[in-house]
């Protein structure tokens, strides 16, 4: 009888904690796209050539993966601060020339209603954007789920 019952009871711990766990997960937003660039970029502190890529995001409290179309990791990035999408930008990675090269700013994702900073501008930059347009967008593709 008491194998019985301690069978029982490893079995009712291991359906409490899949339980737990497939919960958490479907809770969690995950959200990938694909983007390809037509020259390289500074994000963060990583360099990306040009070519296709993906990036996941398993949560938004995380810092996404950057994944070349061969699937190898490049990047893990984290954004300084994330917040409602910015309406009159379409989906994509918005981008700005400097002296040094392009930046990846923001990541807007109109469809999660999502912007990730990544480097906001300062306040002699905002002053430059209002006379010229130096902000540059690359497409995102949203993955269907």
């Amino acid at each position: 009888m008491k194998r019985a019952s301690l069978t029982f009871m490893k079995l009712a711990v291991a359906t409490a904690i899949a339980t737990c766990l497939s919960a958490g997960s479907a809770s969690a937003q995950s959200l990938k796209a694909t983007f390809t660039l037509p020259y390289e970029v500074n994000w963060g502190a990583t360099v990306l050539q040009p070519g296709q890529y993906a990036i996941t995001f398993d949560s938004i409290h995380r810092p996404a993966l950057v994944r070349t179309r061969t699937g190898r990791g490049v990047a893990l990035l984290i954004a300084n601060s994330v917040g409602p999408a910015m309406k009159d930008q379409p989906s994509a990675l918005l981008i700005t020339r400097t002296e040094t090269g392009r930046v990846v700013r923001y990541l807007n994702i109109r469809e999660a209603d999502m912007t990730f900073v990544y480097k906001p501008f300062t306040k002699s930059e905002r002053k430059l954007i209002g006379q010229v347009a130096v902000t540059e967008s690359v497409p995102i593709l949203m993955a269907q789920k």
